[in-house]
């Protein structure tokens, strides 16, 4: 599995606002209603991903930012910084396949915690800051992360309709 979402706690509008102006890249058209069962396929043509492909939705105070392509993970501290703007973002992913996760949280402007183990590129390990939840027993490799992982998506859920959104990537990312 390779499940990975950003998650903004700002309203829908707001939060799809500010991800289009933090990723910085042309939009293939504008965000579009779809139902969840179809994000992927509408992401595809002849089986390639159109661009950086993300299905948004609301989940409580939350706007979830469903990576379906892949493109926003490992990226420096300070860009999630500059995407929060004083308020709280997660950003939480893992690859099972290649040993990967990553784990970035912000809370009120502040990088909380950043953790990232990447088994085929050790040098890209990150271990900083520690979640409250982690007293006693902190987040030490990819499998703590994906369990994280699948315990945080549990509870915000999916929505059956959501904003389908594509960027352009440059060639070869």
């Amino acid at each position: 599995m390779n499940p990975s979402y950003l998650r903004i706690r700002r309203p829908l509008a707001e939060a799809v606002r500010r991800y289009g102006d933090w990723i910085g890249a042309p939009e293939l058209g504008p965000p579009r209603e779809v139902a969840e069962r179809e994000a992927i396929d509408l992401a595809l043509t002849n089986g390639q991903w159109k661009g950086l492909a993300v299905y948004i939705f609301s989940s409580g105070p939350w706007t979830v930012f469903e990576e379906l392509s892949g493109g926003l993970a490992a990226r420096p501290a300070g860009d999630w910084l500059r995407l929060a703007d004083g308020g709280d973002l997660v950003y939480a992913g893992y690859n099972d396949a290649i040993g990967y996760a990553e784990l970035v949280r912000v809370d009120g402007g502040r990088l909380l915690r950043q953790f990232l183990e990447d088994e085929q590129d050790p040098g890209a390990n990150v271990n900083l800051g520690r979640l409250p939840e982690e007293i006693g027993e902190p987040l030490s490799n990819w499998i703590d992360v994906a369990s994280w992982v699948e315990q945080d998506e549990e509870e915000l859920g999916v929505s059956a309709r959501g904003l389908l959104w594509i960027h352009q990537v440059a060639p070869g990312t």
